[in-house]
């Protein structure tokens, strides 16, 4: 091992050949009496340490007669036994202000030159100093040598500047990718000095090694990719990081890797900047808040005093209290007259699972320290439920459809076809998007701003960017189409597709009111091509047959293509929407005929969906493994048949627990404790990609992956998103869905036709269409 003292001959030679412009052999005395200082703590210079000094000035092109006289100098004062004095700034000094020199006495001091030297390696002096020596900005260069002279002089903040960084890498074959350091220590730092305060910057460099072609095919583990934290001086760009980065490993694994580092991969503490629109936001959540308060105390005074009387008045003002919302949110109750009650347990079982299948998502994507874990995970058939997530969010598009076709059915039956269509869709809009846009106001304004964390600036700060610059395509619900390269809010896409088709059912569930014969052919074809369509797609373009979970390819959605081309489209995701339509037209058929079912149907049936929705839970799993071959025809035919197969089941399910055969599957969906989470699915999925973006962007050291770790995890990140998700609808969402049923019974009321004639006190059987509507 190379003793300390040499470490730091060599480090401070090469700065003195930096700093000061040598155009001679002359050696600087300042910088000798430096090193011999360091050189009488440390001990004797072997012979080999200056084979050592050679060899490394070779390396860094010094000068040979500089590295002579400097050796020959060193040797002589060590021989003669002189002891030189440092006439610059020195730790050792106690400062005598007579003028006399003393010898030099250690000063009380936190830092130790054996600390130092268990924290700072030779190779690490040598090529910091060469890298910093390379930089070309002045005050990233000036800020670098006070670095390095701090650590020289072993000042404690440069120590937690180098100690902050990540070193060699660990487990770099077991599969980890990311070395983040320590980002607390990094940007802790302050250095007051003259002139200039020298701050720590936390840096993630994307290190690219030499890939081969056959390597860049594979889709299992990360890549030839590594994240390297470095921490350096404030006053570096990334540019300049890059370059240091560079040079750094120039000397440890040569010119074969390409750096990266962009201004979001660079975070240091700053003042918080508040801007208009941050201003505006908490503007909207105080009003919000003081209409919550008042209403609050209005409802309390009501119940006191005025005995509970209502009127249009009452009711508008009651909609925004906290009592009012969080009672009716949590409240158990259902609406028992359509037999309807299995689709809450359907929508909160499908949410959980949805939420739970996005941290999956997250953590296996993120900094892990096994990368192969996680492909292990997928591989196995037992885990395929958590990958098929797609087939839970076609749930939700087939259960829209349903509930819509079931509803409008109805009310074409009441008012004989005439019915305006527009105001259903104008309240829709109403209802639905102040929620939405309040979230995505919040990525616009203070998202960012909540936290810090290695991956913070590239990903929180991104989203906010994406947002401020197509919030409007959201809104519009054309973003699965316009700029999906900068979608705000990765899981937005689905709003976007159900609202497209939302406006165009009516037309097909009036065709199936007034034509029935017409309206199902027309249905059905409709049905038809929208298996069709992502057939020929998938095939055309060699796509996969859904969406497959490889980590490295979800770091950041927008930048995968089978996502964005194809996942998030309409065109590919009308199949679920359209067998939801006919299975709300073949229960009204079934209820208005009080049709009832066979055994041998009934046990068809179940043998049926349960058969389906096993073979399309975990089918999934076939692509995943390392002997699978990819066929374009297996790809076209399963991305289409898997989800016509998936509404298959939930169509029977639905049909079944509503005509009163669900059996114990159907008492498990009624579930009482279920109610409350199904109201919260909407605001839950708004919500859910601010904790996964939350918990990606404040990691701070890589997750061990297991089951077990991702499970316990799963489970927290549900959690808190259905916490937040029951502030968000006590507050906006709630309130705003009593207003639309307090205005559709003002300005849409039903007129009821004479074959159903309203009767508040009969109690409807759950196989009869004609049953009072809660609107």
């Amino acid at each position: 091992m190379i003793s300390i003292g040499v470490l730091l001959t060599i480090a401070c030679a090469v700065s003195a050949v930096e700093h000061n412009i040598i155009n001679n052999t002359n050696i600087d005395q300042q910088v000798l009496k430096r090193l011999t200082n360091f050189l009488n703590a440390s001990g004797s210079l072997d012979p080999r340490d200056i084979a050592r000094l050679n060899r490394t000035a070779q390396n860094l092109r010094l000068d040979k007669d500089l590295v002579a006289k400097l050796s020959e100098t060193i040797k002589n004062d060590m021989r003669n036994g002189k002891k030189t004095e440092d006439l610059g700034y020195n730790v050792y000094d106690d400062g005598a202000e007579d003028g006399s020199r003393k010898q030099p006495k250690l000063n009380a001091v936190d830092e130790s030159p054996d600390y130092a030297s268990s924290v700072v390696l030779a190779s690490d002096l040598l090529s910091l100093t060469s890298a910093v020596a390379n930089v070309k900005e002045k005050v990233c260069r000036e800020q670098g040598y006070r670095f390095l002279d701090g650590l020289i002089l072993n000042k404690r903040w440069a120590l937690r500047m180098f100690d902050a960084s990540a070193k060699s890498p660990q487990g770099l074959l077991f599969g980890s990718s990311y070395h983040l350091g320590n980002f607390d220590e990094c940007v802790g730092i302050e250095e007051p000095g003259a002139g200039v305060t020298v701050e720590g910057q936390y840096c993630l460099a994307t290190i690219k090694w030499r890939q081969r072609e056959e390597s860049k095919k594979i889709r299992t583990g990360r890549g030839e990719t590594l994240r390297w934290a470095v921490c350096v001086p404030s006053g570096c760009d990334a540019d300049a990081v890059a370059g240091f980065v560079s040079d750094v490993l120039s000397h440890t694994v040569g010119n074969s890797t390409g750096v990266e580092v962009n201004e979001k991969d660079c975070y240091t503490r700053k003042p918080m900047i508040v801007s208009k629109l941050d201003i505006a936001f908490l503007g909207i959540m105080l009003f919000f808040g003081v209409i919550l308060l008042f209403t609050t105390a209005f409802e309390m005074y009501s119940i006191r005093y005025m005995k509970r009387k209502t009127s249009p008045v009452h009711d508008l003002i009651i909609s925004f209290s906290l009592i009012n919302n969080t009672k009716k949110i949590l409240s158990t109750k259902q609406n028992n007259s359509l037999g309807l009650e299995c689709i809450n347990g359907i929508k909160a079982l499908a949410m959980i699972f949805i939420i739970a299948g996005h941290a999956c998502l997250f953590i296996g994507s993120g900094p892990v320290m096994d990368a192969e874990a996680w492909d292990r995970l997928i591989r196995d058939p037992a885990n395929a439920f958590m990958l098929n997530n797609t087939l839970l969010v076609d749930t939700f598009l087939f259960l829209s459809a349903f509930l819509f076709s079931r509803l409008l059915l109805i009310e074409l039956d009441k008012r004989r076809g005439r019915l305006n269509v527009l105001p259903i869709l104008v309240f829709r809009y109403i209802r639905v998007t102040p929620a939405y846009m309040i979230v995505i106001l919040f990525y616009m304004t203070w998202l960012p701003k909540i936290g810090e964390g290695p991956l913070w600036e590239g990903r929180l700060r991104l989203e906010q960017e994406r947002c401020m610059d197509s919030w409007w395509a959201n809104i519009l619900y054309v973003n699965n189409y316009i700029k999906t390269d900068r979608m705000c809010m990765f899981q937005s896409w689905y709003l976007a597709v159900d609202t497209q088709l939302f406006f165009v059912a009516p037309i097909f569930i009036y065709s199936l009111w007034h034509w029935r014969r017409f309206g199902s052919i027309f249905t059905a074809v409709a049905t038809f091509v929208s298996l069709v369509i992502p057939t020929v797609i998938t095939y055309k373009e060699r796509l996969d047959p859904t969406l497959l979970f490889y980590a490295k390819e979800f770091t950041d959605f927008a930048t995968n293509f089978y996502f964005v081309e194809a996942y998030i489209r309409t065109h590919m995701k009308m199949t679920p929407y359209f067998m939801g339509i006919l299975t709300g037209y073949i229960l009204h058929r079934i209820q208005l005929e009080n049709y009832e079912f066979s055994n041998l149907l009934k046990t068809f049936g179940w043998l049926t969906s349960i058969v389906l929705g096993t073979v399309t839970t975990f089918s999934v799993s076939l692509f995943y493994q390392d002997w699978y071959e990819y066929s374009t025809i297996e790809a076209a035919a399963y991305i289409s048949l898997h989800k016509f197969a998936w509404s298959i089941a939930n169509g029977w399910l639905i049909v079944a627990c509503a005509t009163g055969n669900g059996g114990i599957l159907g008492k498990l969906l009624t579930w009482k404790f279920l109610v409350p989470i199904a109201r919260l699915t909407f605001c839950a999925y708004l919500v859910n990609g601010i904790i996964e973006l939350y918990y990606v962007g404040q990691l701070r050291h890589p997750l061990h992956i297991t089951f077990f770790t991702v499970a316990a995890n799963a489970i927290s990140h549900i959690v808190l998103t259905f916490f937040l998700a029951l502030i968000l609808c006590i507050i906006f969402e709630s309130p705003l869905h009593g207003i639309e049923k307090i205005l559709l019974r003002m300005f849409a009321r039903p007129v009821l036709s004479d074959n159903a004639k309203q009767d508040v006190s009969c109690e409807t059987s759950r196989n009869t269409s004609q049953s009072k509507l809660d609107t």
